[in-house]
């Protein structure tokens, strides 16, 4: 339990709490088999629920480090054939969208027709996403501006005496003055000449003019691409992918799983190469607006994506769930969300015959798994009043009903 911030004494108390309770639950009910088998499986099904949440959740707060990586089902859902993979795979990212708009060329043009136009008949086919980006760059001194403002004002405060505020101010105006400096550059026609030139060069290599270095599978070293280029390589990885599962659909279960490994393989790699590309294509445009804005990198906001949003809310939730069938606390309705969650991380990953093997199965499932299991174990208990037999629920209904107890089972 080192990966915890919960000591193991701790947990070794819980469970010797929860075995005893058990027993109690169990003897008030008149020994029934029906009400120990019932709630060992609540209890163990909670248990899992909560120390799972609790794990994702010590993740995440711990941040990474050596020895902790922090919870994203990004890595699940890359992958993923089922219904549900490919709408969560756009709420983490959408390299899709990013190519379609930053990377594909609005207009049929040919390499070598595209390089006879002038800078600014070039600029002006920059794709539209990214002329938004580039010059986004020029709200760069406004944005240095206030910085400097924010940090005069905390040193300030700060500050034990009359000569630290002097400094404080001193540096400030300089800040400023670099500021208004850069903003006054931006403003003339050498400025203007600078931003048409940055996207001019971005639209050389979408149009196919310029090629860049990149990575390619199976190639050692760097491939100078353009970025057609790019798109083609993308395309024929797609059809290879698409081909290979083509021919895994009209078999019938996994064998020993070489066939369903291969296709892994093959849609990994379209993933992959189309991850890449929009990753290089936005790095491209962060070196353009880099040397645009002096050679200090333009800090990006941090925001969550939807995809690392719904993150937080499934640790939280499949802790609360479990905890909640642990207590015995609305154990019914908890029940039912926790195999709605089952249900849905099903559609995701089908156990179909069809599809290729989630990571980390064990053994061959075709269309049954340990997730449809325990959905259809946790849909079970909800038809029992297992919550008022031991937990919660028997405080919290008893003034909307009444219970008489288990009969025994003859």
């Amino acid at each position: 339990m080192s990966h915890l911030p919960i000591p193991l004494s701790v947990v070794y108390a819980g469970l010797a709490g929860t075995v005893l309770s058990l027993l109690v639950a169990t003897a008030t009910n008149k020994w029934s088999p029906r009400v120990f088998f019932l709630l060992t499986l609540r209890l163990a099904i909670g248990w899992h629920f909560a120390f799972e949440g609790l794990h994702k959740i010590h993740s995440i707060s711990t941040g990474p480090t050596e020895t902790n990586r922090p919870f994203s089902s990004e890595p699940y859902f890359k992958v993923a054939p089922g219904p549900l993979g490919e709408k969560m795979r756009k709420e983490f990212s959408d390299p899709g969208h990013e190519i379609a708009t930053k990377v594909k060329a609005s207009e049929d043009i040919a390499p070598a027709e595209f390089k006879k136009l002038s800078v600014e008949d070039q600029a002006a086919k920059c794709p539209a996403a990214v002329v938004k980006l580039i010059d986004a760059v020029q709200k760069e001194p406004e944005k240095e501006k206030k910085k400097a403002d924010e940090i005069e004002a905390k040193e300030t405060a700060e500050a034990p005496n009359d000569e630290a505020k002097s400094r404080a101010k001193a540096k400030a105006d300089a800040a400023r003055a670099a500021a208004a400096k850069k903003a006054e550059m931006f403003e003339s026609e050498a400025g203007k000449t600078l931003f048409r030139a940055a996207k001019a060069t971005y639209a050389r290599w979408v149009y196919g003019v310029d090629a860049r270095e990149c990575k390619v599978k199976s190639i050692s070293g760097e491939v100078p691409l353009t970025g057609p280029q790019r798109i083609e390589h993308l395309e024929w990885v797609r059809r290879l992918a698409k081909s290979a599962e083509a021919r895994e659909t009209d078999g019938l279960g996994n064998g020993y799983g070489i066939d369903s490994k291969r296709v892994a393989e093959f849609r990994m790699d379209a993933l992959t190469a189309e991850t890449e590309l929009a990753r290089d294509a936005n790095a491209f445009i962060a070196e353009l607006k880099k040397d645009l804005n002096g050679g200090s990198a333009v800090e990006e906001p941090t925001e969550l994506s939807n995809g690392q949003w719904l993150d937080r809310y499934t640790m939280w939730f499949i802790f609360l769930v479990g905890v909640c069938l642990m207590a015995g606390l609305f154990t019914r309705l908890a029940c039912v969300l926790a195999a709605g969650f089952l249900v849905m991380t099903y559609l995701a990953h089908p156990a179909f015959p069809w599809y290729p093997l989630p990571p980390n199965t064990e053994g061959n499932p075709v269309f049954i798994n340990k997730n449809v299991i325990e959905a259809l174990a946790l849909l079970a208990l909800a038809c029992y009043p297992t919550g008022r037999w031991l937990g919660l629920d028997a405080l919290v209904l008893r003034p909307f009903c009444k219970y008489k107890g288990e009969a025994p089972v003859a």
